[in-house]
C-alpha cells in the first residue's frame, strides 16, 4: 500500500467498524509512519479499493471481495508467516484459508471457527444489575493487575506471555493499557476479582478484550455485572459503541454477555499459530 493509500484504508475499513475495529486501530495507529505500507495491502484503486489486509503480529482481512481474498492468500502464501492469528470475519477468512492453508497449514497450533461478534444494546436497552465497583485501574496497581492479566492469557490463548522473555514485553503492554485507562477492574483488599481491557478504538466503537473473572468468583453475577458496568464507563471514556468476540465454546461467558446486554451481530475466526 502506498502512503497516498492511507485515507482510502480508512475510508474502506470505517464502512464496518464493529467487524474492522482490531485492524482499523492499528491501521489509524500507523497512518502517519512510513510502517503502515509494511503492516497493510490495499487491494484495488484508491478510488474503488476491493479490500484491506493488516499482515502484521495478526493476519486480517478487512472488508475485502472474494477477489480480494484470493489475491491476499496467495500473496502471503509465497511469503514467511509472521502472524501469530489469522483473525476476521469467518466467510472472509474462511475463503482466504483455502489459498493459504496449504503453505500455513501445518503451522496451526488451533482453530477456532466460530467466535460470536457481540454489540452492547443502546443505552436504553441495558439491564439494569447490581453494581459491582468497577473502575479504571490506576498505574499504581499495576502489580495487582498483572496476575490477573497473565491468568487470562493463559486461559485464554493457551500460551504463557512470561514465555521468551520472562513477561517483560506483556508487562509493558498491561501497564500501557492501564495509563491509557483502559483497563478496568473490580479489586478487593488488593486482589483483582474482574479485570476487561479496551484492546481497540476505531471510529465509533470500542472493542473489549481480556475478560477476566477470578475463578472463586465465578457463576456469581460478578462476570455480568462487570460487563453492564463497563459498556457504562467504556462509553463515558472511549466510544459509544462497545463490542466483543468471543469463543462458541464458552458457555457461561456467553451467558454473562448475554445476561449484560449484548446481543450477536456476526461471526469471527481465529486461526492460532
Amino acid at each position: 500500500m502506498r502512503p497516498g493509500s492511507v485515507q482510502a484504508a480508512l475510508d474502506l475499513a470505517l464502512t464496518d467498524p464493529v467487524t474492522n475495529a482490531l485492524g482499523g486501530a492499528r491501521l489509524r495507529e500507523l497512518s502517519r509512519s512510513a510502517a503502515v505500507t509494511q503492516e497493510f495491502s490495499l487491494s484495488g484503486e484508491d478510488t474503488s479499493a476491493e479490500g484491506l489486509l493488516w499482515h502484521g503480529v495478526n493476519l486480517a482481512p478487512m472488508s475485502a471481495t472474494p477477489k480480494a481474498l484470493d489475491e491476499f492468500g496467495a500473496h502471503m502464501a509465497s511469503r514467511p508467516r509472521r502472524a501469530s492469528s489469522v483473525v476476521g470475519e469467518r466467510g472472509a477468512v474462511e475463503r482466504m484459508w483455502e489459498t493459504l492453508s496449504g503453505s500455513w497449514g501445518s503451522d496451526v497450533r488451533e482453530y477456532r471457527w466460530s467466535q460470536p461478534l457481540l454489540l452492547a444494546r443502546g443505552e436504553a436497552a441495558m439491564p439494569q444489575l447490581r453494581p459491582v465497583g468497577l473502575r479504571p485501574a490506576l498505574p499504581e496497581e499495576a502489580d495487582a493487575v498483572f496476575p490477573a492479566a497473565v491468568s487470562m492469557f493463559r486461559e485464554e490463548v493457551g500460551v504463557d506471555p512470561l514465555l521468551g522473555d520472562g513477561g517483560r514485553s506483556y508487562r509493558a503492554r498491561v501497564g500501557e493499557l492501564i495509563r491509557r485507562r483502559r483497563t478496568y477492574m473490580v479489586i478487593e483488599r488488593g486482589e483483582v476479582l474482574f479485570k476487561a481491557d479496551v484492546g481497540a478504538v476505531f471510529g465509533p466503537v470500542a472493542q473489549i478484550h481480556g475478560v477476566w473473572v477470578r475463578p472463586d468468583r465465578r457463576g456469581h453475577g460478578l462476570g455480568r455485572g462487570g460487563m453492564a458496568e463497563l459498556v457504562e464507563q467504556v462509553r463515558r471514556d472511549h466510544a459509544p459503541q462497545v463490542s466483543l468476540y468471543v469463543n462458541d465454546f464458552n458457555a457461561p461467558a456467553r451467558r454473562a454477555y448475554a445476561a449484560s446486554g449484548f446481543d450477536q451481530v456476526g461471526e469471527f475466526t481465529t486461526i492460532l499459530f
